[in-house]
């Protein structure tokens, strides 16, 4: 049973060693061939203006006993 163990081991370091070479090295020759493009960007620099909401045009009911102070 032990040689039948031993036999069935996943190289899991090796794997992910030739994986990450192999994944690097097809990035490395896809960006050198692929020509860069600027990024569009606008003319405004820096944040947009804070948004300030316009004020409610609608007034409280306003009870008039509450205005008279005793």
């Amino acid at each position: 049973m032990s040689l039948l163990e031993k036999s069935m081991r996943m190289p899991i370091l090796s794997y992910f060693l030739v994986v990450g070479i192999a994944l690097f090295g097809g990035l490395v020759l896809v960006s050198s061939e692929l020509e860069s493009k600027p990024l569009p960007v606008s003319q405004r620099i820096g944040l947009p203006a804070p948004f300030k909401a316009p004020p409610e045009n609608t007034q409280s009911p306003t009870n008039d006993s509450d205005d008279i102070i005793p």
